[in-house]
């Protein structure tokens, strides 16, 4: 496998030519979360007033989205962002979706999706679950687009401050597939589905070169 070279200490350059562009590449979590905190409350209201669902209805269905979401974060993470036959991500979509993080770690303006490319996202995966699920995708949506922020606040913590003596387990995890394998330890949330698909990291296994250049 070829090996995958980051730069830790070094800003990533602009995608795009354009100004407005680039800051469009741009987003805080808390703008993130704002939103989608609206629209959850939003969706879940209709679905309360509008199909008369009971709280005990709203909660299952909800825990259901937020579990979902940790499933769909491996997904994506896994066969997406990353090629699919070695796991790379240095050329075209990959790259601009996610390779540009890999390769420049700790630039913290490229740890959140930004709120255009987030919400087209969303807005598919709302159109399926209301397809499989009717009106109780208003529930579980929610919970998947919760789910989805409270990721995204994880990653950015990791990213942007030191490591906890507590809860350090998600800097541990996350470091390994940055800083060490890039093949391995997609879940970020949570390591589960790196179990269940047997993409845990592996003892003194490396597939990355740091270059350790002045910013």
């Amino acid at each position: 496998m070829k090996k995958a070279v980051i730069y830790p200490n070094k800003k990533a350059p602009e995608l795009f030519r354009s100004r407005l562009l680039n800051i469009l590449t741009w987003s805080h979590p808390a703008l993130i979360f704002g939103m989608y905190l609206f629209l959850s409350v939003v969706a879940i209201y209709l679905y309360h007033v509008e199909f008369g669902a009971a709280r005990s209805q709203i909660t299952i269905y909800f825990l259901l989205g937020l579990l979902s979401w940790t499933l769909a974060e491996y997904l994506l993470h896994r066969f997406i962002y990353h090629k699919i036959k070695d796991a790379s991500y240095d050329s075209g979509f990959h790259y601009m979706f996610h390779g540009i993080h890999h390769a420049y770690p700790n630039d913290k303006s490229k740890t959140v999706l930004p709120p255009l490319p987030s919400l087209v996202i969303a807005a598919l995966f709302l159109g399926l679950f209301y397809l499989l699920l009717g009106g109780k995708a208003l529930a579980f949506s929610p919970g998947f687009v919760i789910g989805y922020s409270i990721y995204m606040w994880i990653h950015t913590m990791i990213h942007g401050l030191p490591m906890p003596k507590r809860f350090n387990f998600w800097w541990k995890h996350h470091n390994i597939h940055h800083y060490q394998q890039h093949d391995r330890a997609f879940g970020v949330s949570t390591p589960l589905w790196d179990y269940i698909f047997r993409t845990m990291p592996q003892k003194g296994r490396k597939t990355i070169t740091v270059v350790n250049e002045a910013v």
